[in-house]
């Protein structure tokens, strides 16, 4: 059985502007007694992010959150449903524009996604975003991706697979591949994301300004790694 979360669509009425997306990591730092370099581990494989978004004037009755025709209602109602931090859901900042702020763009969408290299034997693989921008050896995998919205091609080395060649899970995105990639084939991706959250906080501060309008300064989110 697929395991599936319910997904959270933001109202576009009120917006702020000052939208943040914060990565960060855990990270061990043990310092020797000769004070010389420290020796460090991650206890994380990817890239965790604290999302913050704030609504200058949220209204009663626009009827742009999913079905609702009440804002302030819907997130509320929606915190109220995922018993504030405790439940998960699915967010696509994209589905806001918040990157460009009304100009349509995607932050969770890749092309040609590195994500492995082939072995001969291994043939499940994670799904990964990644980049070639560094000017490192090989592609840099930078985030492990949680739910794939929409597949568009998988390829070994350019060359484009055929759909029946793999399957796709998510929670965590993992190919799994009916046969395995040849050795040395890199393998990338092609499609959209978005990310796995849940509320980074035990409360909501609404604030009702006038009749019907309110303000939400701060609401947290934090990705999710599973």
């Amino acid at each position: 059985m697929a395991v599936t979360f319910p997904n959270l669509v933001l109202p576009t009425c009120g917006l702020g502007w000052n939208f943040a997306r914060r990565p960060k990591f855990n990270t061990i730092h043990q310092q020797p007694l000769s004070n010389r370099h420290p020796a460090s581990a991650t206890l994380q494989q990817s890239t965790i992010f604290d999302i913050e978004i704030s609504y200058n004037g949220l209204l009663n009755n626009p009827g742009t959150s999913s079905s609702y025709s009440d804002d302030v209602a819907y997130l509320q109602e929606f915190y109220e449903a995922c018993r504030g931090p405790y439940g998960y859901f699915t967010f696509d900042p994209s589905v806001n524009h918040f990157a460009n702020m009304g100009t349509a763009e995607s932050m969770t969408a890749l092309s040609n996604g590195y994500f492995g290299t082939g072995n001969g034997t291994q043939t499940v693989f994670p799904l990964w975003r990644s980049t070639s921008a560094l000017g490192w050896t090989t592609p840099t995998m930078l985030e492990m991706i949680q739910n794939v919205t929409s597949l568009t091609a998988v390829y070994a080395s350019g060359a484009p697979l055929a759909s029946t060649d793999y399957t796709l899970s998510n929670f965590p995105a993992t190919l799994t591949f009916a046969t395995a990639p040849p050795n040395g084939a890199t393998l990338t991706w092609t499609g959209t994301y978005s990310y796995l959250c849940h509320f980074a906080e035990a409360s909501l501060d609404f604030n009702e300004l006038m009749y019907q309008l309110w303000e939400l300064k701060s609401l947290k989110l934090e990705t999710i790694l599973l």
